[in-house]
């Protein structure tokens, strides 16, 4: 009798457990967000500080206590969002919250959630945001009351993206003239794709989870790859690829620069590729823009602290900017020795005619790269926020 009735009652049981109705309303209870601050304690620190002795200090205090340059730390910490959903018959369902710098949530971004939270990675720095929970049962959705706040206006925007680490946006800084740096439209990072004949190379490559952060959150149009096709030693940075690994959405620019010591910039070979990448960042349409090497530290770091004097960084601010880097897993540690002593280009870039880093950048690429004043005034009215 006990088998005869056995599988009859579990179908009964599971017939029962799958009728769950879907809820006719849903409460929500939404902890306000007290805590907007993304940098870790570490990073936070670093940030704050003003000058260029005090950035090296705290390097070389924190390299050997916490392996800065080959353990990673270059990820912020999350903006935790807590909540309480209660339902009219304890349906399960699935949940995300939603975030958006507009109260009509245009051009808004899902974030996954629980049912009791979620935790917001990659928000702009200064930045007023409305949020509100989704919850879905069975294809209905429920939506909870819109609340907001505002994170954190410390800089560095450094971005979380799962397999890639030394991400950053070029965004939030404050220039010479008190206007800022647009945030959201060209980031600096690592490789997309690990060489795997270099042993050496970090291991970056995006999961899909990073993909998915690329694509949709940060929305990357353009992947411009400054590796080399055929370096010193006859090797392929890129493993041969001739379209960018976040897919076929993305335009794939390749810009071979030759890497080592102080020919990043002043090296003749690479004065075709930083003309070309000057005059691609003209188009609107080309935005947002990752542009990388391998670990994202020198060639990249150059290109970053050029453009970030372009549009009107202060010298502390590029500096600062450039040993981020020492957050990340480089393989190495870099200190204001390494862009100023032996990367010579900020001092010729501080010897350039002008009397602010903006007019100085700008005559050293008109002067020593060939790049016209038209496209460095169109880059510099995208990137720059005048209405800030």
């Amino acid at each position: 009798m006990k088998n005869k009735f056995f599988i009859p009652l579990m179908l009964l049981v599971l017939s029962l457990s799958s009728c769950a109705k879907v809820p006719n309303e849903v409460e929500f209870a939404i902890d306000d967000i007290t805590i907007n601050e993304f940098h870790t304690d570490l990073q936070k620190n670093f940030c704050l500080l003003n000058d260029i002795n005090d950035m090296d200090d705290y390097i070389n205090n924190h390299y050997y206590s916490d392996n800065l340059g080959r353990e990673s730390f270059s990820s912020p910490k999350g903006i935790e969002v807590s909540y309480k959903i209660t339902t009219d018959n304890g349906a399960s369902g699935s949940y995300t919250v939603e975030t958006s710098e507009n109260a009509n949530f245009n051009d808004s971004y899902e974030h996954q959630a629980t049912a009791s939270g979620a935790t917001l990675y990659n928000l702009k720095i200064n930045t007023k945001y409305y949020y509100k929970v989704n919850a879905y049962y069975k294809g209905k959705m429920f939506e909870s009351e819109v609340k907001e706040f505002t994170t954190s206006s410390t800089s560095i925007r450094n971005i979380y993206v799962d397999g890639v680490e030394n991400v950053r946006d070029l965004g939030g800084f404050t220039l010479e003239n008190g206007k800022t740096i647009k945030q959201g439209l060209i980031y600096r990072t690592a490789q997309f794709n690990y060489n795997h004949s270099d042993e050496s190379a970090i291991k970056s490559e995006p999961t899909a989870k990073g993909k998915e952060v690329l694509l949709k959150q940060l929305k990357i149009k353009t992947d411009i790859d400054v590796r080399e096709k055929e370096t010193k030693k006859g090797e392929d940075e890129t493993i041969g690829i001739n379209s960018s690994p976040l897919g076929s959405s993305v335009t794939y620019l390749s810009l071979p620069m030759r890497f080592g010591g102080s020919n990043t910039i002043t090296n003749e070979l690479n004065k075709e590729s930083l003309k070309a990448f000057f005059e691609y960042l003209t188009v609107e349409e080309h935005y947002p823009i990752a542009f990388h090497c391998v670990r994202g530290t020198d060639r990249t770091g150059a290109l970053a602290y050029v453009l970030g004097a372009l549009c009107g960084m202060n010298n502390n601010d590029l500096m600062k900017d450039y040993l981020f880097s020492n957050f990340a897993n480089i393989n190495g540690k870099m200190t204001s020795s390494n862009i100023d002593g032996t990367s010579y280009y900020p001092s010729q870039i501080e010897a350039a005619e002008g009397e602010n880093m903006s007019e100085k950048a700008k005559n050293y690429l008109m002067n020593k790269v060939g790049v016209s004043e038209d496209t460095l005034n169109q880059i510099i009215s995208i990137l720059v926020d005048w209405f800030y």
